[in-house]
């Protein structure tokens, strides 16, 4: 097959940091235009990646004979842009949280099966070998029936859910672009803050792993002085009746070390995962035990793996490792979440759609 033709939809923040230059150099993948409705940042882009094909319609780009399309603008307009790609009979790669409803995420995993298309979602701690052999261990039953999950997710985004995305600057070195002040700090834009930002992240990494599905939520949210969550703590069961806890908080600093990660816990044994650090153990009832080379400081965090696994999943090649069905799972989490914050009662997700 010749070499897939791939757009981006969006030009800010994280397609210019990472999207469009993984793109641009993977040799098995040909980067054919970019669109943006705010034109000074597509023509920053355009220019800055010397990119020929500017779009300022995302409609227009799809019209222009992409095999798939790469969509990373804010997350209030995740759904309807992700529509319109699969209604076209394009392959989609759509940033986290894939959509802020879960009937939403629900409706583009049903038009991808439709039309036998590709879905994926911005995952990027899923394509590391030790999200895999995690996947493998609970799902070939070594450590049981799953029991228990416990995750903490500790991030520095604070200035971002406050308005200010230049206290980051220096520390994410923007190559074009940083993220607009409002993309995150505004509700109608980002949905919620920590939740939608960074605990979509970890649920990603747990529905994939455990091929569960959450069945209740029950959640205390903090947004102190702003207008988003900054502070999060879920607790949650399992559809197969395993319980689940999920703390996570965005007001770390640059600098500052980070504590992510998981236990997996079941009838027969349990796993650690420590994503930040890159460490993997397991230990087993009948006293035997796994532990895992840790990872390369460069395998922790793959961010160019996700848009060059869709050019791979268009070629027929790999495994979609962040699959919209998981998607739409972290997604009826967060909103059955965000519920339950606000009504001081658990919420079952298959009451949102």
């Amino acid at each position: 097959m010749a070499k897939p033709r791939i757009g981006v939809v969006g030009a800010g923040w994280w397609a210019t940091q990472h999207h469009i230059p993984s793109l641009k150099t993977y040799e098995k993948a040909d980067l054919v235009g970019i669109a943006d409705v705010k034109r000074e940042k597509l023509a920053a882009a355009a220019d800055f990646y010397d990119i020929q094909n500017t779009f300022d319609d995302h409609r227009e780009l799809l019209a222009s004979g992409v095999d798939g399309v790469v969509i990373a603008v804010q997350h209030a307009f995740h759904y309807q842009v992700a529509r319109d790609a699969l209604d076209a009979g394009v392959h989609v790669l759509i940033e986290k949280p894939m959509t802020l409803k879960a009937s939403e995420a629900w409706d583009l995993v049903e038009r991808a099966q439709d039309r036998d298309l590709h879905l994926m979602v911005g995952y990027t701690y899923q394509f590391t070998r030790h999200a895999q052999a995690a996947r493998e261990i609970v799902r070939s039953g070594r450590i049981g029936e799953l029991q228990l999950v416990s995750g903490i997710f500790t991030s520095w985004v604070e200035s971002y859910l406050r308005g200010n995305p230049q206290d980051y600057a220096e520390a994410f070195n923007f190559p074009v672009t940083g993220p607009e002040p409002e993309t995150y700090s505004d509700p109608k834009l980002s949905g919620g803050g920590q939740g939608h930002l960074q605990v979509t992240h970890p649920m990603g990494m747990v529905f994939w792993v455990t091929g569960r599905r959450a069945a209740e939520v029950f959640a205390f949210m903090e947004s102190y002085d702003l207008a988003v969550d900054l502070v999060d703590a879920f607790s949650y069961r399992f559809d197969n009746g395993a319980i689940g806890t999920m703390s996570s908080t965005g007001g770390a600093r640059p600098g500052q070390s980070l504590d992510q990660g998981f236990v997996y816990a079941g009838t027969e044994g349990f796993i650690r995962q420590d994503i930040v650090h890159g460490r993997l153990d397991a230990e087993y009832h009948d006293g035997t035990s796994e532990v895992f080379p840790d990872l390369m400081e460069d395998e922790l965090y793959p961010a160019h793996a996700t848009s060059r696994g869709l050019v791979d999943l268009i070629l027929d090649e790999g495994e979609n490792r962040a699959p919209g069905e998981t998607g739409a799972r972290v997604v009826e989490f967060l909103e059955a979440g965000y519920r339950s914050s606000a009504s001081g009662r658990p919420v079952r997700t298959d009451s949102l759609t």
